[in-house]
C-alpha cells in the first residue's frame, strides 16, 4: 500500500462520521460533509489548482488554507463542516475524497510515478524504470473516478458525453490524460489514463544522462541537430518518441523560430524563446491537424515539430519538409523501415494534402527530405534508442519501390544490459565511417554549410566574446599581468555588462591594493550620488551616474553596494516605468477632461501615487486631479472639501519643486 495513503481506506469505507465533532447528529453526515466541501473548494481554488498532476507543494497549502477558513466560519455560524479538525491530513483527506482523485490522488502527486491508469474502481500505476502494477487501493465505487473526469472535462471544455466518450483532455504541465466513458466502457465505468508530462524543458543532455544511448551515439545525434536534419522519430506508445522530439528541438542551433502542433494536449515544452505552440481538436475538426500543419507554409519558421503524425496530416507535414522548413515528428512503427512506409501510407490517404491516392510520390518525397530516422524501444520501464538510419532516397525493387536506409546505429541486449554500435563517428562536422564514407550526399552538404552558418555566429556571439576573455584575462593574471588582464576584461565588458568580468576584474584588482582603493572610493562616491538621485525620485539624474558608474569596470567592480549594482539597475529602470506609465495616464486624463468628462480623468490617475513619481510627474499629476475635482465641484457633484488635499499635496510640491531649483543656481 502507498504510504502517504492509508488514512484515505477508512473515507473510502464511508468513515467520515470519524471526521465530524460529537455534537453532530448521530444521522450520517457524510453526503453534506463532502457536498459542502466540495463546493467551497471548486469556488476558492483556481481553476489550474484542480488538475490532477499539480504538484501537491502548490496545491496543498491553497487546499488547507480554504478549508480552515470555511470551518471557522461554519463552526462560528453553523454549517456541514462545524467542529471538523483542522490538522493537515483531515483537511487533505478531504480534498482527496471530493474534488481529488481519491485513492489515486497521492500517486499522481509522486513525481516518481510516470503514469496512472483508472480502470473502473482499479488503480494501475508505472513507476519510472519499471512495468505497470495494480495498486492495493481501490474506488469505492466506478461512478466516483468517472464523475471526476467528466467534472474535469466540463471544467476544461471538453464536451466528453455519450455522443463524443472518448477525447484527450488537454491539462497543464505537459500531462496527456484520455478519458474513455459509456457506451465505449460499461455502464458507471470510465478508463482514464494520465500520462506525467515533464515539467522541464529536455534537451539531448537529458536523454543520455537517462540511458537513452551511450556518449558515440549522442555525439551523432548532437551533430545531427546541428545541421539541421528533419527527423521522423518511432516507436510504440510510451517509448518517449515526445521526449525525444522535444530534446531534438530544444538542442537546435541558434535562435530559431519553432513552431509545435499537438492535438489536444500540452505536452512539448520549448525553451526557445520565439515559440508558437498551436493547439488543435482532431476529435471536434478531423482536418483541423493537416490544416494547421498547411498554414506553416506561410509562416516561414526555421523549425516545425508536429507532435505526432496519424493520419491524413501527413500529407501537409511532407509539404512542410519538401517547402525546405526542418521538421521533426514522431509515429508509431516497429523499426525505421516501417516508420517511412507508414508516414508515406498516411500521407496518401484520403483528404490528405497533396498526395491522396500518391503514395509512391509521398514516398519518394519522404526519403528526399527527411534525414534521419528513429526508433525508440521501452523494456522493464527503460526508454531507449535502438535504431538510427539515415535517409539516401529510394531503390526500384522487384516489389515496387523501397526507401533506401542506412544503418547508422543499433542496440544490442546483452548481460549486462544495452550495448550501442555505431557505424561511424563524430570528428569535426563530419561522419567519420569505419569502412567506406556512406554519407548520403543531401547530408553531406548540410554539412559542409555548418563551416558557413557557425562562423559569423561566433564572431557576433557577445557572450563568446566574454568567454573568450575571461580565458585570456586569467592567462595573464596567472603570468602575472594583471594590468592586461585588466586591459582585456575592459575591452570585453564595453561589449557587454557581464558580472563574470566584474569578478575577474576584482581578482586582476587584488595585485594593484592602491589601484583598487582609488577605485573603490569613486564607486562609493557615485554610490552616494545614485541612491541621493533615487531618494529624491530623480530617476534621469540616478540613470546618467549609474552609466557612468558601469562604463568603468574598474570602479564597478571595486566596490559593491549592498544587493550588488543590478540592483541598482532594476530599482533605476523601475522608477522610470512608472513615470513613463503615469505620464501616458496624464496625457489620457488632459485629453478627456477636455471632452467634459472630468470622473473618467479621475479615474484614469486613482493609481498614480505622487510618493513615488519624480516631482515634475507628480507635480502634472496633482494639477490634472485638482482640475477634474474643481469641474465636479462646479457641477455639484461633489463638495468643496473634496479639493482641500489635493490642494495642499499642490502646493507643497511646488514649494519643494522651487526650493531645490534655488538651491541648484
Amino acid at each position: 500500500m502507498h504510504p502517504a495513503y492509508r488514512p484515505l481506506t477508512v473515507i473510502e469505507e464511508g468513515g467520515l462520521a470519524d471526521l465530524m465533532a460529537q455534537k453532530q447528529p448521530a444521522t450520517d453526515p457524510a453526503a453534506s460533509v463532502l457536498q459542502a466541501a466540495r463546493d467551497i473548494l471548486l469556488a476558492e481554488l483556481p481553476s489550474h489548482l484542480l488538475d490532477p498532476v499539480t504538484p501537491a507543494a502548490e496545491r496543498d497549502p491553497a487546499v488547507l488554507r480554504a478549508l480552515r477558513i470555511a470551518i471557522g466560519t461554519h463552526t462560528e455560524r453553523g454549517g456541514p463542516l462545524a467542529g471538523l479538525p483542522t490538522d493537515d491530513a483531515s483537511l487533505l483527506r478531504l480534498f482527496h475524497d471530493t474534488i481529488g482523485w481519491g485513492p489515486a490522488q497521492p500517486y499522481l502527486d509522486d513525481e516518481r510515478i510516470q503514469e496512472v491508469k483508472i480502470i473502473g474502481d482499479r488503480i494501475m500505476v508505472q513507476e519510472e524504470g519499471a512495468d505497470f502494477t495494480l495498486a492495493p487501493e481501490r474506488f469505492s465505487s466506478p461512478r466516483q473516478a468517472l464523475d471526476r473526469a467528466l467534472v474535469l472535462a466540463s471544467r476544461l471544455s471538453v464536451p466528453l458525453d455519450r455522443s463524443r466518450p472518448q477525447d484527450t483532455l488537454p491539462l497543464a504541465h505537459g500531462t496527456r490524460m484520455h478519458v474513455t466513458i459509456p457506451p465505449c466502457t460499461p455502464d458507471d465505468t470510465a478508463l482514464i489514463c494520465i500520462r506525467r508530462g515533464r515539467r522541464v524543458a529536455w534537451t539531448l543532455d537529458d536523454i543520455a544522462r537517462r540511458g537513452a544511448c551511450d556518449e558515440t551515439l549522442f555525439a551523432v545525434l548532437r551533430l545531427l541537430v546541428k545541421a539541421r536534419c528533419s527527423f521522423l522519430i518511432a516507436g510504440e506508445t510510451g517509448c518517449g518518441k515526445t521526449a525525444l522530439l522535444e530534446a531534438i528541438v530544444n538542442s537546435w542551433p541558434g535562435e530559431p523560430h519553432v513552431i509545435t502542433i499537438e492535438d489536444n494536449t500540452l505536452e512539448i515544452n520549448v525553451r526557445h524563446a520565439a515559440w508558437t505552440r498551436e493547439l488543435v481538436q482532431s476529435s471536434l475538426d478531423p482536418l483541423a491537424f493537416g490544416r494547421a500543419a498547411r498554414e506553416v507554409l506561410r509562416q516561414t519558421p526555421s523549425l516545425v515539430a508536429p507532435g505526432e503524425t496519424r493520419a491524413a496530416e501527413a500529407g501537409a507535414i511532407l509539404a512542410v519538409a519538401v517547402s525546405g522548413h526542418a521538421v521533426v515528428t514522431t509515429i508509431h512503427a516497429r523499426n525505421a523501415l516501417r516508420a517511412v512506409s507508414r508516414l508515406a501510407d498516411c500521407a496518401a490517404m484520403p483528404g490528405a494534402y497533396l498526395y491522396e491516392g500518391r503514395r509512391t510520390n509521398a514516398l519518394e518525397d519522404i526519403c528526399d527530405n527527411f534525414n534521419v530516422v528513429i526508433h525508440l524501444s521501452r523494456t522493464a520501464g527503460r526508454r531507449y534508442i535502438d535504431e538510427v538510419a539515415l535517409l539516401d532516397g529510394c531503390e526500384e525493387t522487384a516489389t515496387g519501390l523501397r526507401p533506401r536506409l542506412i544503418r547508422l546505429a543499433w542496440v544490442e541486449p546483452t548481460s549486462d544490459g544495452l550495448r550501442w554500435h555505431c557505424a561511424a563517428q563524430v570528428r569535426g562536422d563530419r561522419l567519420v565511417w569505419h569502412g567506406d564514407d556512406q554519407t548520403p550526399p543531401a547530408l553531406a552538404q548540410r554539412f559542409d554549410l555548418l563551416k558557413l552558418t557557425e562562423r559569423p555566429r561566433a564572431v557576433a556571439s557577445s557572450r563568446a566574446v566574454v568567454d573568450e576573455a575571461l580565458t585570456q584575462a586569467a592567462l595573464a593574471r596567472q603570468a602575472g599581468a594583471p594590468e592586461r588582464s585588466l586591459a582585456i576584461l575592459r575591452r570585453a565588458w564595453a561589449e557587454r555588462n557581464d558580472e563574470r568580468l566584474a569578478q575577474a576584474a576584482r581578482q586582476a584588482l587584488v595585485a594593484d591594493p592602491e589601484r583598487a582603493q582609488q577605485a573603490a572610493e569613486a564607486a562609493r562616491r557615485a554610490y552616494d550620488q545614485i541612491t541621493a538621485a533615487l531618494a529624491a525620485r530623480r530617476w534621469a539624474v540616478a540613470a546618467t551616474a549609474y552609466a557612468e558608474l558601469s562604463a568603468d569596470l574598474e570602479r564597478y567592480a571595486a566596490f559593491a553596494p549592498a544587493g550588488g549594482w543590478p540592483a541598482l539597475a532594476d530599482a533605476i529602470a523601475e522608477g522610470q516605468r512608472i513615470d513613463r506609465e503615469t505620464v501616458a495616464a496624464i496625457g489620457r486624463a488632459e485629453q478627456a477632461l477636455s471632452q467634459g468628462r472630468a470622473r473618467d480623468a479621475l479615474d484614469l490617475l486613482a493609481h498614480g501615487e505622487p510618493g513615488r513619481l519624480s516631482d515634475e510627474t507628480a507635480l502634472a499629476l496633482l494639477r490634472i486631479r485638482h482640475a477634474a475635482l474643481n469641474v465636479l465641484v462646479a457641477n455639484g457633484e461633489i463638495g468643496a472639501a473634496a479639493l482641500m488635499p489635493v490642494a495642499a499635496a499642490l502646493r507643497m510640491r511646488e514649494a519643494a519643486i522651487l526650493a531645490r531649483n534655488a538651491a541648484q543656481m
